[in-house]
């Protein structure tokens, strides 16, 4: 993903939010404390290279495999609290070479358009009800223009969106509000810029 899709992507959920949230969402502590924690030990800012040493040390112990789609995509199986086993994608967005963003895709692996059964839709809940067991019970719902309903929930500068994708996949993604924040003013101070009338 590109610098332009992140800040892109970033402002349309960041309008929304606002919406139904005050300002103090900006308002940040130390670095690094639980609110930063995403799982399996990564956690938001977390250096390239700590994310890579950690994968690898995860390999190791068959926490988690290569997923489809190359050494971009990092797949967790997993079966306890669901009713079938779940296949957990992920891989995270960099900015300035630490964790920005982690987008996650929840789907059964037994999966197919004929067994709805399986279908994200069905999925959802699990996958709420986990967040909420281990991020918090406060999760707030809004209609968004192009995803549908979304489940969101912001703890210090982590926000988290829980929505279906897809017939097939739930999507969550993780966020840093403060990176997000100043990727959003350098986009409009380089757009004001271009505005600038030129002698």
């Amino acid at each position: 993903m590109n610098r332009s899709k992140i800040i892109l992507y970033a402002l349309a959920f960041i309008s929304l939010i606002l919406q139904s949230c005050n300002s103090s969402i900006f308002s940040w502590e130390d670095e690094i404390k639980e609110s930063d924690s995403l799982f399996l030990g990564i956690y938001l800012g977390m250096p390239k290279k700590d994310f890579y040493d950690l994968c690898t040390e995860l390999n190791k112990k068959q926490l988690i495999t290569q997923g489809p789609g190359g050494n971009t995509n990092v797949e967790h199986r997993m079966v306890e609290g669901y009713d079938s086993e779940v296949s957990m994608r992920f891989f995270p967005t960099f900015v300035d070479e630490k964790v920005f963003e982690m987008p996650v895709t929840y789907s059964y692996v037994a999966w197919a358009p004929w067994n709805r059964q399986f279908w994200a839709e069905n999925l959802l809940d699990k996958v709420l009800l986990k967040y909420k067991e281990t991020y918090g019970e406060d999760f707030k719902l809004i209609e968004h223009p192009i995803q549908g309903k979304v489940y969101y929930r912001i703890d210090g500068k982590r926000r988290i969106n829980i929505f279906i994708k897809d017939e097939q996949f739930v999507q969550a993604v993780f966020t840093d509000l403060k990176v997000e924040k100043r990727l959003k003013e350098e986009f409009e101070q380089s757009q004001s810029e271009k505005n600038l009338p030129t002698n």
